[in-house]
């Protein structure tokens, strides 16, 4: 069987926080130590909303 993945037009949870508790969001996952997949979709997110993240700098 052939299974294609189609994605929901809802939005994910992340982009329904404020950007004040994103930005908590990613200090908290970067000070845990989070997976490195999970920070790089608040950062997709943060980018999104032109915010940068206050821990990555851009090269």
């Amino acid at each position: 069987m052939d299974y294609y993945f189609h994605p929901s037009p809802r939005p994910s949870s992340l982009e329904l926080l404020s950007d004040e508790q994103l930005l908590n969001i990613y200090d908290l996952a970067v000070e845990a130590k989070a997976s490195p997949d999970f920070i790089e979709i608040i950062q997709s997110v943060l980018t999104e909303r032109n915010i940068n993240s206050p821990n990555h700098s851009e090269d």
